[in-house]
């Protein structure tokens, strides 16, 4: 089940509401950077045609694409890292 990128902790059930927080560490839940669709360095960090940029991608927003992804790293690991240490593991 998705988990908050910020603690780790199970996320809840059911649709996620856009101004919905996380039950134990208070944070947006309903972000860029928990979505299924986030890709760092993509076209506005995005595998899907947002219609617009959202700047902040660990803060709530309208997005109606939005949807939870399976597993985030908690500590706030980011896309990015892992797509680096690939990189570096193919060519460093």
């Amino acid at each position: 089940s998705p988990m908050c990128l910020f603690c780790g902790s199970p996320l809840p059930k059911g649709k996620i509401m856009f101004r919905d927080v996380c039950p134990d560490c208070g944070k947006d839940i309903h972000t860029c950077r928990h979505c299924r669709f986030y890709k760092a360095g993509v076209y506005r960090d995005c595998a899907e045609t947002v219609p617009e940029e959202v700047k902040d991608k660990d803060r709530n927003n309208f997005c109606e694409y939005f949807s939870p992804v399976a597993k985030v790293e908690a500590g706030g690991a980011k896309p990015v890292d892992d797509a680096k240490k690939a990189f570096d593991k193919l060519f460093g």
